[in-house]
């Protein structure tokens, strides 16, 4: 009875433990049906295309687009659904968009600016 008891405590301290860690697995369902998926050793999803848009903190990714992730569940790139503004960088719809591991902007293509003195685009610049 006694190692009955303990376990049934030791079961229920795990089950109490296990939700304080955060472990991010993106599922395969994400991805286009038939379209190559490649995964983490874990099953959780490393890159592939997407079936719909799909959002990962505050980012719509497009749908049919690449879609790529750290091995903790971050987003690493994907192509934009929207315009985007990302710690005060604006990023263009339909442009390719990637952070670092820690969810910081890598890189983003910046929409393009008409010159009202012309119809020449220019890229805009942060100094």
């Amino acid at each position: 009875m006694k190692t009955i008891r303990t376990l049934f405590f030791q079961s229920l301290a795990l089950t109490l433990l296990l939700p304080s860690f955060n472990v991010y697995a993106v599922d395969q369902s994400i991805c286009h049906s038939g379209a190559n998926v490649v995964l983490y050793n874990n099953g959780s999803v490393k890159s592939c295309q997407l079936k719909d848009d799909y959002v990962a903190n505050n980012i719509r990714c497009k749908n049919d687009g690449p879609v790529s992730f750290y091995s903790n569940g971050n987003l690493e790139s994907c192509v934009l659904s929207t315009d985007t503004t990302v710690a005060e960088n604006k990023c263009k719809q339909e442009g390719p968009i990637s952070f670092y591991i820690d969810g910081k902007l890598k890189s983003c293509m910046k929409p393009v600016r008409r010159d009202f003195q012309g119809d020449s685009p220019s890229i805009e610049k942060k100094d």
